[in-house]
């Protein structure tokens, strides 16, 4: 009986060992075949060309995938389309995340990206939207400093509203630097001609202007009830606060439930702009990440290309600049930047240098994502 077991334990594992070969033999049968089909010369090794012409499809399959687990996940109705109703709230989003409860299979599209997306205001995206999103750094630049913007006006006078103790429209020096209103003497001069004079609430123009850095200090201290440097969702969307729940999920970039007061002068951004790289410091990164900053931080026409005028004002070298316009045209357009992407992923997988990526090269560091073929 004891060597009936042991047979049958020894067999499982054989089994178990022949399933698990088999599978990395069906791994590599999918490599090899890759491989001979970008193979075009059938020299048994892939030039940066026929490697190019492989790097470029399967990105394209990559994010064809991408799009459609986007659509499987969000389109809730089935039309083949995202709509706004259809993107998580912040507060499904939290709970996702706060419980790790079926984050796998959940919609990843917030608020932010998806009005991103949605240039023409339609209310819902569709697969082109949301394939040239992924294609587009631009789109991401933009989200990333996307942030939320407040009508101050509108929020000084409803704040002034409350301040109003006698109802009658006015706002009075005793009733403006009272407990409750925090405004000050000075910011009451602003409106009225004296101490003495009161001024019409509806007659005001314009919110209080003040040092920029004394306002975020001031706002954000009447929203720290409890003095701790940190604002709390409760904090934050107090009536002495005025932040939407979205506002918050949008400020929290760490993502620990606070907002600090670096997160919390992010809404006092004007003009909002990617913080550029000093030149001193680019001067001494490599030129494949100069150009990326240069072509990030350098387009100031924003037509998504960098013209040699634009390049020269951020001190990029003309021997760096024509040493990646790929196709001559004197700008750095996408195209460029994807021709400079795949030259560094075949580098990556040329292991020894030979300027040739031969089967088991191509294997060893691309076998997995042949699987999108």
């Amino acid at each position: 009986m004891k060597a009936t077991i042991a047979t049958i334990l020894l067999l499982l594992t054989l089994c178990v060992a022949e399933t698990e070969f088999n599978l990395e033999k069906e791994k590599s049968k999918l490599s090899n075949k890759v491989f001979n089909h970008y193979d075009i010369d059938k020299s048994k090794t892939l030039s940066f060309e026929e490697f190019s012409t492989f790097s470029k499809e399967m990105r394209e399959k990559e994010l064809e995938k991408r799009v459609a687990m986007t659509i499987k996940f969000c389109d809730k109705n089935g039309n083949g389309k995202i709509e706004s109703s259809e993107v998580p709230t912040p507060k499904e989003m939290r709970e996702m995340f706060v419980k790790r409860k079926n984050i796998a299979t959940m919609c990843h599209m917030d608020s932010i990206r998806f009005k991103i997306i949605d240039k023409d205001n339609s209310k819902s995206i569709s697969r082109e939207e949301i394939l040239l999103s992924f294609k587009t750094p631009m789109a991401m630049r933009e989200m990333i400093n996307r942030v939320p913007k407040i009508d101050k006006l509108q929020i000084f006078k409803d704040r002034l509203k409350r301040c109003d103790k006698n109802e009658d429209g006015n706002i009075s020096l005793i009733e403006a630097t009272s407990r409750g209103c925090y405004i000050t003497s000075d910011t009451f001069l602003q409106y009225s001609p004296n101490y003495k004079t009161s001024f019409k609430i509806d007659k005001v123009a314009h919110a209080p202007k003040h040092n920029k850095k004394e306002e975020i200090e001031y706002d954000f201290k009447k929203c720290d009830s409890n003095s701790d440097n940190n604002l709390t969702l409760v904090e934050a969307t107090s009536k002495w606060c005025h932040l939407t729940s979205d506002d918050f999920i949008e400020l929290d970039r760490d993502k620990n439930n606070y907002l600090d007061k670096r997160e919390f002068s992010q809404m006092y951004a004007e003009d909002v702009k990617p913080p550029k790289m000093p030149f001193k410091i680019m001067k001494d990164i490599p030129p494949e990440a100069k150009i990326h900053i240069a072509f990030a931080q350098c387009d100031e026409d924003e037509n998504r290309k960098m013209s040699r005028d634009e390049a020269k004002k951020c001190e990029i070298s003309m021997e760096i600049f024509n040493r990646f316009d790929y196709d001559k045209s004197n700008t750095i357009e996408q195209n460029d930047l994807e021709t400079m992407q795949r030259h560094r992923e075949f580098e990556r997988v040329d292991m020894n240098s030979d300027k040739k990526i031969d089967q088991k090269e191509f294997a060893e560091r691309m076998g997995n994502r042949c699987r999108v073929f």
